[in-house]
């Protein structure tokens, strides 16, 4: 199909096909309304993979999803992520009922109506329906900055130790592209079909940080409402401490580590522990997300940590990852995790998510969504932020009389936060 709609001409379909020398099949009459992306996935796994919707004169589409078909062609990543395809195996086989772990036992996480003031285990709150956050959906968003530039993952976020190349594939769009992707892929894949994986791949939109640049003013305006009440967080304080011995812009700094999640229906974020020693909390702006969580001592028991280097990358990156199909596990290479425990919540728009430092969670959007999520540290974790703070230099770059008083400062900031106790929460 080309740009403006048209069926493909033969002597364009015949410049495709010659790509791919060693395609020995036949080409459906159909083919002509497929698009070009399509045409390469079909010659290049020599006749095996075609788009469903192939009786269709117009099959619907858009820029991302066009260039992620055009990258799983390049890339040959044809089999798509481990995640995506159990979670698709485990919603046929639930009926479309909530696909739960496959463990000894699953628990829903406890609810309540307060903040707690000693973050042991997860707790969802509910949050006032006027605040200015719930107005933050997909089309906010487009509106906002719709020439936004992200990178999209199949497999989220980043992790050193990823060598398949269905998950390792990027593709970079603005914001009003991941928008028009999500709702193509909610119209013509909601129930996250197995056999539609290639025709309508999944990639998350994770970790965008608006706040620093495009939507700062947004960010002045509203940042104090984006405190949840109750909850001990001193991550300014200390931001504040950092920024000002190295002559930083503190609110810009700040605005950092409020994150901006999107995901089309069936987007999966992988099992992993939060950077750091950090807390966490989602605050759920539009769809529903079903996370599901394991604690520290379960995650040592059988979630086969691994462990990763820093990676460059703007959306981020997993120092602690788990390749436990938590679904359909493995029984040779990952035998214990049927013996472990898991806690499991939908979120749904003005719900919080807190999850302690230590709890390993992996999630997946049931809907198209947005989530508004901010790592945070506080008494029982201070002593891990500055290893947060470090990371914001490249000292590749640096000369080495600049690592040094670097390195120096560090170990004040260190010292004075370690310093610091709870006479005083304000920051």
């Amino acid at each position: 199909m080309s740009l403006l709609g048209a069926p493909l001409e033969q002597d364009e379909i015949d410049s495709i096909r010659s790509k791919f020398p060693d395609f020995a099949g036949e080409v459906p009459d159909e083919a002509k309304f497929w698009s070009e992306s399509d045409l390469e996935l079909f010659f290049n796994s020599n006749g095996q993979l075609r788009p469903r919707e192939t009786s269709k004169m117009s099959m619907p589409s858009c820029a991302l999803l066009t260039r992620l078909r055009q990258k799983i062609a390049e890339m040959k990543a044809y089999d798509g992520t481990t995640e995506y395809r159990s979670w698709c195996k485990s919603l046929a086989e639930k009926a479309g009922n909530l696909p739960r772990p496959a463990v000894a036992e699953c628990m829903d996480v406890r609810r309540s109506t307060t903040a707690p003031s000693t973050l042991k285990k997860p707790v969802v709150l509910e949050h006032p329906g006027d605040k200015k956050v719930s107005h933050w959906t997909m089309d906010f968003w487009k509106k906002e900055c719709p020439k936004g530039w992200w990178s999209f993952r199949s497999r989220s976020p980043a992790f050193e130790h990823d060598t398949k190349e269905a998950d390792k594939l990027v593709v970079e769009g603005f914001v009003s592209e991941y928008v028009d992707y999500a709702r193509i892929i909610q119209k013509m894949d909601p129930q996250c079909q197995i056999e539609d994986s290639i025709a309508y791949p999944r990639v998350s939109f994770e970790s965008w940080c608006p706040f620093a640049q495009d939507s700062r003013s947004l960010f002045e305006t509203c940042w104090k409402e984006l405190q949840v009440p109750g909850l001990q967080d001193l991550t300014l304080r200390w931001v504040k401490l950092f920024t000002s011995a190295f002559n930083m812009d503190w609110l810009e700094y700040f605005g950092r580590y409020f994150r901006i999640n999107m995901a089309a229906t069936g987007s999966i974020s992988r099992l992993r522990c939060e950077n750091h020693g950090a807390h966490i909390w989602f605050m759920q702006i539009e769809g529903k997300t079903a996370f599901f969580l394991f604690s520290p001592q379960e995650a040592k028991k059988g979630l086969y940590p691994e462990s990763g280097e820093e990676l460059k990358c703007p959306e981020g990156y997993t120092a602690s990852a788990s390749s436990v199909d938590i679904f359909h596990p493995n029984a040779k290479r990952h035998s214990n995790f049927a013996e472990t425990k898991a806690e499991v919540v939908v979120l749904a728009p003005k719900e919080t998510l807190i999850i302690p430092a230590g709890w390993w969670r992996c999630s997946v959007a049931l809907e198209p969504s947005v989530t508004l999520s901010h790592a945070f540290w506080n008494m029982d974790n201070k002593r891990f932020i500055v290893n947060d703070f470090r990371e914001q230099f490249n000292y590749d770059k640096m000369p080495p009389e600049l690592t040094a008083i670097a390195a120096r400062t560090f170990q004040d900031i260190h010292a004075n936060i370690m310093d610091d106790d709870d006479s005083d929460l304000s920051s």
